[in-house]
């Protein structure tokens, strides 16, 4: 019996695009919380010009650091001799193990940690 699989539910997808992908909506969070931040500034400054005056700062929020644990599946694929092999992975979830008949004895777990670090240095 063939089964319909949506690949995208299932998010099979190499294991680089997938801590691109997670460091980007990282990255793209803390940009619009800085967005939030200065539109406030800017709207403190307009409606309370004496706030402003005394020096008074809206909350600034940051993502000091971002942890992701998943357990995954992994695959890897070698197209061709030339071609390097490639490794894929799948969060390991219910839907997964049911659409492939997958064991958690071939999981793995993958941790990712974020942080921000001070921006380097201009040399003159």
């Amino acid at each position: 019996m063939a089964i319909d699989v949506n690949m995208d539910e299932v998010l099979i997808s190499p294991l680089s695009s997938m801590v691109r992908e997670i460091s980007a909506g990282v990255a793209a969070a803390q940009r619009e919380l800085d967005a939030a931040a200065l539109a406030t500034q800017t709207q403190l400054a307009t409606e309370h010009p004496e706030l402003e005056a005394l020096g008074y700062q809206v909350t600034w929020y940051q993502i000091p650091e971002a942890q992701v644990e998943m357990r995954m599946a992994l695959h890897f694929e070698k197209k061709d001799a030339q071609s390097p092999a490639r490794m894929y992975v799948a969060p390991f979830n219910t839907k997964y193990r049911n659409t492939f008949s997958f064991s958690a004895d071939g999981t793995s777990t993958l941790k990712l940690r974020i942080v921000p670090v001070p921006p380097q240095g201009r040399s003159a």
